[in-house]
């Protein structure tokens, strides 16, 4: 048999007859058949990639493409390829979601926190506020502490120092300044302080009275005393600040006519209550008030 050489730089020429038997060409070997086999799988699979990509690309607007592709039984799903694509995909949806919904959270985390201590700064605000408030208002309670406010309406009938008693007749010490008013007008604390006495009856002739504590005022303890009243609506212990109501004008216990008997105690003795309430202009004026 002849032995042709196939070289790149020669035309290709066809098998001369006697090279090919009979059939020769019509019937290819079984090696032949399994190359042919393989390679038409090969495209088959390649050819299912490509429709299966366009029917993606189509499904959207037309459905028929779609139904017409699974109509040929290619299960493109159970591709590996197609398999691992999805995998992956699912995978990172999942883990972007995750992360996005970590945001989130920090995000709202970071926000009540915010909220959290700005609520805080606001409340301690409104603390030291206060506090200061306070300050405020200590420092010109003692600043103001030796100046007491007029306790009543009405000007002094009767001062401090010594007189002929009304009642009794004879001269005796006055302990106080008898400030006339009407019945039933108010009696006004003349400095804040703790109440330190309340009572009721005759009381040796003080009639329902009040005493308030004051404290240290230029080192002297000072006490105000409040006596005849018609009532008092105060109670033992209970702080005061000036001005505050202590009770009414009356005429109880050793007494002519409605009036207050104001008494200021200095270191536990008697003594002129001008010496708190004499800056004030009813200090001044003269009255004809009745006292004891």
């Amino acid at each position: 048999m002849n032995r042709l050489r196939l070289r790149a730089d020669k035309p290709r020429r066809a098998l001369p007859p006697e090279l090919v038997a009979d059939g020769a060409a019509a019937a290819p070997t079984g090696s032949r058949r399994r190359n042919i086999v393989k390679r038409a799988a090969t495209v088959v699979v390649v050819s299912g990639i490509a429709i299966a990509g366009v029917s993606a690309f189509t499904a959207s607007s037309t459905g028929g493409a779609g139904i017409a592709f699974a109509a040929q039984g290619l299960a493109i799903s159970s591709i590996p390829a197609v398999q691992a694509a999805s995998a992956t995909s699912s995978a990172t949806s999942i883990y972007d979601l995750a992360a996005a919904r970590s945001a989130q959270l920090a995000e709202a985390g970071d926000t009540i926190s915010d909220s959290q201590q700005s609520a805080a700064a606001d409340a301690r605000s409104s603390a030291l506020d206060g506090e200061a408030a306070l300050i405020t208002k200590e420092i010109d309670r003692l600043e103001n502490l030796p100046k007491f406010i007029w306790p009543t309406a009405g000007t002094v009938s009767s001062p401090f120092g010594m007189r002929m008693h009304p009642i009794l007749h004879y001269l005796r010490m006055h302990d106080g300044d008898d400030i006339g008013g009407k019945c039933g007008q108010p009696i006004y604390a003349a400095q804040s302080g703790v109440v330190v006495k309340a009572e009721m009856g005759y009381n040796g002739g003080s009639g329902n009275n009040v005493w308030i504590e004051h404290g240290k005022i230029d080192g002297i303890d000072v006490q105000s005393g409040y006596l005849h009243m018609e009532k008092y609506i105060v109670k033992v212990g209970e702080k005061l600040d000036q001005g505050d109501v202590v009770g009414y004008v009356g005429s109880t216990g050793m007494s002519t006519a409605c009036h207050l008997h104001f008494s200021i105690k200095r270191n536990g003795v008697e003594s002129d209550p001008m010496t708190y309430i004499g800056w004030n202009s009813e200090a001044k004026k003269k009255g004809n008030g009745h006292g004891e």
